[in-house]
């Protein structure tokens, strides 16, 4: 259970991801993509559930700042303490081909250390609840249940689909020729596919938006595995960039000697 002082933010950040992920999941079979002056994808979806999930916010939490996939960055969130951070749907390119494999994402950082994080996987009917310094548990149509790192089989490694990852990606799989490969593109899923036990480990060597990052870190993170950049850093968050540098998720004991072994190996971070 959350500490008492995280208790009525989890509260919040539940009803909030889980309200816009049945809003998402509802909107699914309609939506139609657009591409942003980025060129990456945004559906009707995506905008919905990133309006349902402020309003809560900023209802209960009118003096937080908020950083999110949908709102453009002003920069003023830099001179606040306690910053939402989130990602309406990661995973749209999957959300618009029906599939299964995206999540709504929420997460509180305070002073620049993630505090909470909310994964809502609506098409798997699963909410994954994650606050570092507590715990993690997992919602579903049965109740609530503690979340806790499941053993796997053999050694999996879990990449990115991205072409723009490549090269890095085939260093990295060079480098650990005992794993083998598990593709999917929300990070959210992937966090979610270390813990059930279905992979061990995930590289990502490219700089990364704090939003695909935060909640999936602190569930991970407070499930029992561990989360930091290529050079085995902790993770911060609130940064001017509004991104980490470099992603490194698994469940391990030998996480820094992994990270090592990328580094002898040349992986660094791809521009």
């Amino acid at each position: 259970m959350p500490r008492a002082d995280l208790a009525h933010d989890i509260a919040i950040a539940m009803q909030a991801a889980r309200a816009a992920g049945e809003l998402a999941h509802q909107l699914q079979s309609s939506v139609s993509a657009t591409a942003k002056s980025d060129g990456s994808p945004v559906t009707e979806g995506d905008l919905a559930a990133d309006a349902m999930i402020r309003h809560h916010l900023e209802l209960h939490f009118p003096a937080d700042a908020i950083l999110s996939e949908e709102l453009p960055d002003s920069g003023a969130r830099l001179g606040a303490r306690r910053l939402w951070i989130i990602d309406p749907i990661d995973g749209t390119s999957d959300y618009v081909r029906g599939s299964r494999e995206w999540a709504v994402q929420l997460a509180l950082a305070i002073d620049g250390r993630l505090s909470l994080g909310v994964l809502d996987l609506p098409a798997e009917g699963l909410c994954l609840v994650g606050a570092p310094e507590t715990g993690a548990w997992l919602v579903d149509a049965t109740g609530e249940h503690p979340l806790r790192m499941q053993p796997g089989g053999d050694d999996v490694l879990i990449t990115s689909q991205s072409r723009r990852n490549r090269d890095a990606l085939e260093r990295i799989a060079s480098t650990f020729p005992e794993f083998r490969h598990l593709g999917a593109h929300s990070v959210g899923v992937k966090a979610w596919r270390i813990i059930s036990g279905k992979a061990d480990l995930y590289v990502h060597p490219r700089s990364i938006a704090e939003w695909d990052v935060a909640a999936p870190a602190a569930v991970l993170i407070a499930a029992g595995g561990t989360a930091t950049d290529l050079c085995g850093s902790a993770l911060r968050f609130n940064t001017p960039s509004g991104r980490c540098p470099g992603l490194v998720f698994s469940k391990r004991s030998d996480h820094l000697q992994l990270v090592e072994r990328m580094r002898i190996a040349g992986v660094e971070l791809s521009a």
